[in-house]
């Protein structure tokens, strides 16, 4: 069963404009990817963009992931000079508008990995959102981001 789920999460991100998204029918999901982490490292990090296709603003509410013990939204961000991060219990996505996790910023902490993770390997997430809706996508594990 686990494996015919993944096939079929597999063929629908390839048949998708963006070979690395998924979509649902209020959000979008693009440019996902996990950076690869060093060997002994048990927290990567997770990157995407999701654009809001609806009139009214949506909440992402939760992270989750079985590839991993536990996933956190978290925020990056500077302060007196000094790079700093902490975790954040949602994030606000305009309507018809988009949020982006990237370096620097908005980002998910992946923690305590199932198994050892390398680039081309492949982490399913779910995410869930205020108005109910669930968006599951893939995301590739790579040591650079996607181009644009």
């Amino acid at each position: 069963m686990k494996r015919h789920r993944l096939l079929l999460l597999l063929m629908t991100a390839l048949w998708l404009p963006l070979a690395d998204a998924a979509a649902g029918p209020s959000v979008r999901a693009s440019l996902v990817w996990i950076r690869e982490a060093p060997p002994g490292i048990s927290v990567l990090a997770g990157y995407f963009t999701l654009q809001n296709l609806t009139d009214q603003a949506l909440t992402l509410t939760a992270v989750e992931s079985r590839d991993f013990g536990s996933v956190e939204m978290h925020r990056s961000f500077v302060k007196d000079g000094v790079e700093q991060m902490e975790p954040v219990p949602s994030i606000v996505i305009p309507a018809h508008g988009s949020v982006e996790f990237k370096p620097g910023s908005y980002h998910l902490m992946m923690m305590q990995p199932r198994k050892n993770m390398f680039p081309g390997d492949m982490a399913e997430v779910t995410l869930t959102f205020s108005d109910g809706s669930q968006l599951a996508i893939l995301a590739p594990v790579r040591h650079d981001p996607p181009a644009h």
